[in-house]
């Protein structure tokens, strides 16, 4: 009977003190995941880079004596679903936090900066949306955004953004352009039908033609059947080997406003001066809406070569340079 109790007691105290150290455990595991380290670095800024996991983002934030527990931190990340949803950037730390609020702002990309609302009109070009942001967010490095976003000229797109205080031109250049990829992928079958359709004529287009074209098209006219009347026309000028005659790119190389054009800029060498040179431009010079874009591949065909707009505010059309020569008489005295 001894012998029988004995055992019972030594059990129970196994089961006990198994009870007591884990109880214990979870009241670490609480106190750790919802207490700040003492040393807490109050109004510090961490980055955290761009495609990097769990493991390195929980070295980071532990080096700097953000987080107490390494692991509990990716216990908390995998458990809030956040495994492989790491959101890169800068993140300002103003007061002592848990691990489980640092995670959750971790995972969802929660900076604790003041966002500032930029809108991009639509038909500006590189260089106007650096002064646009320099206007707009203190301290933006408008010379860097211009060297960077000039070889995505006519693929960013114009909308109402939200950046950071702290955005880098890089991450804005990236934000605007993945705005254009997600906007485009609507079109991408209208756009594929638009080019097989140019198969038959003299055209051999792609996407960047296209978005060239609309970069036009965006400054020539203003509504969308007008803008599908000046598309089918310019169109119609490159497959007979026209100059297109337009002025908008004075405006990119030049930097002049349309009105303060002269006869002699009109003479200036460019392969963006589209009066001595036939063809596109080589770049787009502005970054289109989506309805110029639209217009591009869904212009309207007629028998006009010629147009203008005129000082009444409406477009002109002629089929011979005679008829547009009246109209500018007409429209433009």
């Amino acid at each position: 009977m001894d012998t029988h109790m004995n055992l019972f007691w030594m059990k129970y105290k196994i089961v006990i003190s198994a009870i007591i150290f884990f109880m214990l455990g979870c009241g670490i595991f609480i106190v750790i995941g919802s207490t700040a380290p003492y040393n807490f670095p109050h109004n510090t800024i961490v980055t955290i880079p761009k495609n990097i996991g769990i493991s390195e983002t929980a070295h980071i934030l532990k080096n700097q004596n953000i987080i107490r527990s390494e692991f509990l931190f990716k216990a908390y990340t995998v458990l809030l679903g956040g495994k492989g949803n790491i959101k890169a950037g800068e993140y300002l730390f103003d007061q002592a936090q848990s691990v489980l609020k640092v995670t959750r702002r971790i995972i969802t990309g929660a900076q604790g900066m003041s966002r500032i609302k930029v809108t991009i009109p639509e038909g500006l070009n590189s260089k106007e949306i650096s002064k646009l942001l320099t206007k707009n967010i203190p301290g933006f490095a408008s010379s860097t955004f211009t060297t960077v976003a000039a070889p995505l000229e006519g693929y960013l797109s114009p909308d109402t953004y939200y950046f950071y205080t702290n955005v880098t031109p890089q991450e804005v250049v990236d934000t605007m352009n993945t705005e254009y990829q997600q906007k485009i992928l609507t079109l991408q079958s209208a756009i594929r039908s638009f080019i097989a359709q140019t198969v038959s004529s003299k055209l051999k287009i792609d996407e960047q033609d296209i978005v060239t074209l609309a970069s036009i098209v965006e400054k020539e006219a203003t509504s969308m059947t007008d803008r599908q009347i000046v598309a089918g026309i310019l169109w119609k000028r490159l497959s007979i080997g026209m100059a297109l005659q337009v002025d908008p790119p004075f405006h990119y190389f030049l930097g002049k406003d349309l009105s303060q054009l002269t006869t002699d800029d009109l003479k200036k060498e460019s392969p963006y001066n589209l009066y001595l040179h036939t063809g596109l431009p080589p770049t787009p010079i502005d970054n289109p809406s989506l309805d110029a874009i639209i217009a591009t591949i869904s212009p309207t065909k007629t028998n006009y070569l010629f147009y203008l707009s005129g000082k009444d505010g409406v477009m002109h059309y002629a089929t011979t340079f005679e008829g547009h020569v009246a109209n500018k008489q007409k429209y433009l005295q």
